[in-house]
């Protein structure tokens, strides 16, 4: 069909307005639960029968270790943030031992803290940069 000039667009009749659709009848509205699961979306180890089908109890037993999992590695995690806040303040603190042991005439022992202190410090820095170099390095994998 070949196409119009502009004088002939202007000079076409309206076409009349479509009749507005027929309203859509209302969905039916199930309060009926119905539990769907997608083939892919829960690993093998979920089916503890090996039959190939994950029961109800197979899934609260899976979604229950799961659970246990996050509450483990969050546990792990507050340890390790807790070991390494001791290890800083252990490493802020260690200068006032060797000074307290100076005030209280123990020469020998602040001698004994003094020779300690490089061994001490570079113990102490490995554990702090192991702790904040897992948590950048697990961070930026993200």
């Amino acid at each position: 069909m070949p196409r119009k000039k502009p004088e002939e667009l202007e000079s076409t009749p309206a076409a009349e307005p479509a009749a507005a659709p027929a309203p859509a009848p209302a969905p039916e509205i199930s309060y009926e639960r119905k539990m769907t699961i997608d083939n892919g979306a829960l690993p093998a180890s979920a089916d503890m029968n090996g039959d190939g089908h994950i029961s109800k109890q197979e899934m609260e037993m899976h979604l229950e270790f799961k659970r246990k999992e996050l509450e483990d590695q969050d546990a792990m995690r507050d340890a390790q943030r807790s070991m390494a806040w001791f290890a800083l303040f252990g490493m802020l603190l260690y200068p006032f031992a060797v000074v307290a042991a100076s005030y209280f005439n123990l020469d020998n022992s602040a001698t004994v803290l003094g020779s300690m202190a490089a061994t001490y410090f570079v113990s102490v820095a490995a554990i702090v940069m192991a702790f904040f170099g897992a948590n950048a390095y697990s961070a930026k994998g993200k």
